[in-house]
């Protein structure tokens, strides 16, 4: 690399993309968990609370892993989704009240 005349070089040229990640980046990482795939996400029979000031509805809920773990987390929810979520969870308990079987003399 040339000089620039007064006997010092241009460090900023010859800083590479790799040298720049080394000094940024962190030798090490912390370890990863890495968790088996999610075979289900079950509602608990808690009540779903619904917050005005950040305008979400939480359902309590448990991710069932492959592995038979379980993690329990909330189920979030904005407006537009809960009211997906209401038009679909409709349609799902009318379809299960036609597919029923009719019994006789029930009211």
């Amino acid at each position: 690399m040339r000089g620039t005349g007064t006997g010092r070089t241009n460090l900023a040229s010859e800083v590479t993309a790799s040298t720049v990640a080394s000094q940024v980046l962190p030798a090490t990482f912390p370890p990863v968990t890495v968790r088996p795939p999610v075979t289900r996400v079950v509602p608990l029979r808690r009540d779903t609370v619904y917050d005005q000031e950040s305008e979400t509805a939480r359902m309590p809920v448990e991710i069932q892993f492959a592995d038979g773990t379980t993690a329990r987390t909330e189920l979030v929810l904005n407006p537009s989704q809960l009211y997906a979520a209401d038009v679909q969870m409709e349609r799902a308990i009318r379809a299960r009240e036609t597919a029923r079987p009719r019994q006789s003399g029930a009211v």
